[in-house]
């Protein structure tokens, strides 16, 4: 939701001050379909891969959906999402914050001082989900990482999603791109 806040939504109330209608820029309902095809091109959910992000005691995970090259990222309900955030944190990341806890998808646990999601929830980019959990910004192809320790790069996931150069083990043991020698 990179251009979130490209003008104000504006609601519409009963007469009773109840919210009926929502006004939003283009952008926002723009967003809102790319969503909504995330959804219809990931019907088969039983056969998705967890992956997990962990940051100063705050514990989420989720898994991706959509296309490979710039997947969305599905939050899995009781993750955990940091209650402070960073001053540089983008304000579309604590919109959804806020609105999240407003609605009360989102809500404080005191006994693990943290936020805790009460239903999964679809970001747009798995950056986005790791920025809303760590409160400050984060390369969600990086910091997702499945059981065996392979993050969503790792996995083919993002601008260079099935790339087939070969790769090669450092190390550490993660997959690394071997280097052209032009």
């Amino acid at each position: 939701m990179n251009d979130i806040l490209d003008g104000k939504v504006y609601f519409l109330t009963d007469s009773k001050g109840a919210r009926t209608h929502a006004v939003l820029p283009i952008s926002v309902y723009d967003e809102l379909l790319g969503l909504r095809q995330l959804l219809d091109e990931s019907k088969n959910l039983s056969r998705r891969e967890d992956y997990f992000f962990s940051v100063k005691g705050v514990n989420a995970s989720g898994f991706p959906l959509g296309k490979r090259t710039s997947p969305g990222f599905m939050l899995n309900k009781g993750s955990m999402v940091s209650i402070r955030h960073a001053p540089s944190l983008r304000k579309p990341v604590i919109d959804v914050k806020n609105d999240l806890i407003m609605r009360k998808i989102l809500v404080i646990n005191t006994k693990l001082n943290c936020y805790e999601l009460k239903e999964s929830y679809l970001l747009t980019s798995p950056s986005f989900a790791a920025s809303l959990v760590a409160g400050n910004t984060r390369n969600g192809l990086d910091v997702w990482t499945n059981q065996e320790g392979f993050s969503l790069k790792d996995s083919g996931y993002g601008p260079k999603g099935g790339d087939s150069n070969s790769s090669e083990e450092t190390a550490g043991g993660a997959p690394q791109k071997e280097k052209s020698s032009s």
